[in-house]
């Protein structure tokens, strides 16, 4: 049984009706019975229990259920039952009597309508694709008679990956389907976290105005990523969010293999994504072997308006994003970024220039120094590697 951890259940969750939460629990009856949930009593319709059960567990869930309670949750609102109500229309399913509530609708169609459920999902995910790279395949057409059948393999293909890069082999894949787009979503594990946190309730002591916490700790915790990967059939086209260059590169490698029987089909020319500056912040400058100091001192990004390009030089760059872009760069597009690179043993800096999806400038640094530094911290994958 896989566990994933979920840090916190999602507000909707509270508000699911009762005997859906009660089937959306039994369907991961067994793996929920091995985490200490009774099924036999709430097979008779308790669902306090459930609800107590899924505040007890710390955010350590099923992982089925885990991916379940997400997607759900993403579609748990009144933009995501609009969607749902246009995908029932497209597939001509009567999806009346569901009731208005989006929670209620979110969830009912996802029990008793998958199909309706799996359209709306998929092309909410298209939609929300920012800063995605593209790979061009040799020709447009897609061959996917025998995919379902090879997905477990392809699992397991993925897992070996993330089990090298120390992320567990735990791997899990989603298809749905919208129009000429198939549609993957790839739940994995991430590095391990360690976070402070405070154990016990707190209690509130007579010389203390303020509660005080039983015990100080470090808590240890895995984890879980979603990347995306669509292929659109007419275009020929491999569309990947992912958070690193060597899981990009693994991506195009597997579903290449996949779709066409060819690793090579979408390219073979190295990669590089931005997407590092995204999940691992300020950290992506710590310097590797060789080098004495890596800084970012230039950024060209897409914020909001799709159109607008922004440019960003300067010495003290982090400051200035997490200032005035919302949410640091959560909600940017990516496009090149700048380091000034130290070697050790040298004043002189040198400059490397990083641009989606496959190009890297660089000046006085020799190839040694540099490369191990991109490829360390995710921004670079060649082939083969």
């Amino acid at each position: 049984m896989s566990i994933a951890p979920y840090a916190a259940l999602p507000r909707a969750i509270r508000l699911f009706p009762s005997l859906s939460l009660l089937r959306l629990v039994l369907r991961h009856g067994a793996a929920c019975v091995a985490l200490g949930l009774d099924v036999a009593a709430i097979d008779g319709g308790d669902d306090l229990l459930v609800r107590r059960w899924l505040d007890d567990r710390a955010g350590l869930l099923p992982a089925a259920l885990a991916d379940d309670l997400e997607r759900i949750d993403e579609l748990a609102h009144e933009r995501g039952a609009t969607a749902l109500q246009d995908a029932a229309r497209r597939t001509g399913a009567d999806v009346r009597g569901l009731g208005l509530d989006p929670v209620e609708v979110a969830v009912c169609t996802f029990l008793d309508h998958p199909a309706v459920f799996e359209s709306a999902h998929g092309r909410q995910l298209v939609r929300t694709l920012r800063g995605t790279t593209e790979f061009i395949g040799r020709r447009a057409g897609c061959p996917l008679a025998g995919v379902p059948a090879a997905l477990n393999a392809l699992e397991a293909t993925l897992g070996h990956h993330f089990d090298a890069r120390a992320r567990s082999a735990h791997c899990r894949i989603i298809r749905s389907r919208d129009e000429d787009r198939h549609i993957f979503e790839i739940a994995h594990g991430a590095l391990v976290r360690a976070d402070e946190a405070l154990d016990g309730g707190p209690l509130v002591l007579r010389d203390s105005a303020m509660p005080v916490y039983l015990a100080e700790s470090s808590l240890r915790y895995r984890p879980q990523r979603r990347d995306v990967v669509v292929y659109e059939a007419l275009a020929g086209r491999l569309r990947v969010r992912a958070g690193d260059a060597a899981t990009l590169h693994a991506y195009r490698t597997a579903f290449g293999e996949l779709l066409f029987g060819d690793a090579g089909w979408f390219g073979t020319e190295p990669i590089v994504s931005l997407e590092p500056l995204i999940r691992l912040g300020q950290a992506v400058e710590k310097p590797t072997a060789g080098l004495r100091e890596v800084r970012l001192v230039g950024l060209v990004l897409r914020h909001e308006a799709p159109e607008g390009k922004m440019a960003l030089d300067s010495d003290e760059i982090w400051p200035y994003l997490n200032a005035k872009l919302l949410g640091g760069l959560q909600d940017t597009e990516l496009l090149e970024a700048c380091f000034r690179v130290y070697p050790i043993g040298s004043e002189k800096p040198a400059n490397i220039k990083v641009r989606a999806p496959n190009r890297v400038e660089y000046g006085r640094m020799a190839d040694e120094l540099f490369r191990p530094f991109l490829e360390a911290r995710g921004f670079l994958a060649r082939a083969g590697a």
